[in-house]
């Protein structure tokens, strides 16, 4: 068995830059927080738990309280509702992701699982508006459970391992990420990497990258 783990923003679905925009209007309208860095590939944990306990403490000396968070989780998930209800192709699939995710949850000797920076409200809500059916996955791990993205596709290995009553090998995990910051995790945790081919990762030359999922299978013979 392997498992194949999926980031998911920029990954399965094309939502990155209205979650971005959200991400940052939802910052200000709840927190009050201005002039901060918006290009958030900066910041020490790219998630988005990881984020707003930067800016705490880098402005209050403090991380945020769980009433907070589910503050801005509420405020962030109607912004994105109230974008994709005004433009809603600004929530898509990346093109095949809901086939190939389909075709591996029923491939034999494969398990598949769900790792994200996002939290788990807002990042199902992306899904759904893709028209992206996770019901099949393993496990899936969001925001809410870890700050550092390396502990949250960890917390998903732990789930897997857990219901297939198995402590899989690291050289039988591959994680499917678009960003820097998810190859870096993978380095961190001894997993396989294999990127999106996009701007973010135009500088790692030495690394899987695949532009079209039907490449994806070819890597998993």
């Amino acid at each position: 068995m392997r498992y194949i783990i999926f980031d998911i923003d920029g990954t399965l679905t094309d939502t990155t830059e209205v979650d971005d925009h959200c991400f940052t209007q939802a910052l200000e309208e709840t927190f009050g927080f201005r002039g901060f860095e918006t290009d958030y590939g900066h910041y020490e944990n790219t998630t988005d738990s990881g984020i707003i306990h930067q800016l705490f403490m880098e402005r209050d000396q403090r991380t945020y309280t769980e009433a907070e968070r589910e503050r801005f989780i509420q405020n962030f998930l109607v912004l994105l509702k109230d974008a994709y209800a005004q433009r809603n192709d600004c929530m898509k699939e990346i093109p095949k992701a809901g086939k190939i995710l389909h075709a591996l949850c029923t491939q034999e000797g494969i398990s598949v699982g769900l790792a994200t920076g996002g939290w788990r409200e807002s990042a199902l809500f992306k899904l759904s508006c893709a028209g992206i059916t996770t019901a099949a996955c393993a496990a899936a791990s969001f925001a809410q459970d870890a700050r550092a993205r390396r502990d949250i596709i960890g917390n998903t290995i732990l789930q897997m391992n857990k219901l297939h009553k198995i402590d899989m090998p690291l050289s039988e995990i591959i994680y499917v990420g678009d960003g820097k910051w998810d190859y870096q995790a993978t380095q961190q945790l001894g997993i396989q990497f294999i990127g999106i081919d996009n701007k973010k990762l135009e500088d790692l030359a030495d690394i899987v990258k695949i532009g079209d999922y039907d490449e994806l299978q070819l890597h998993l013979v």
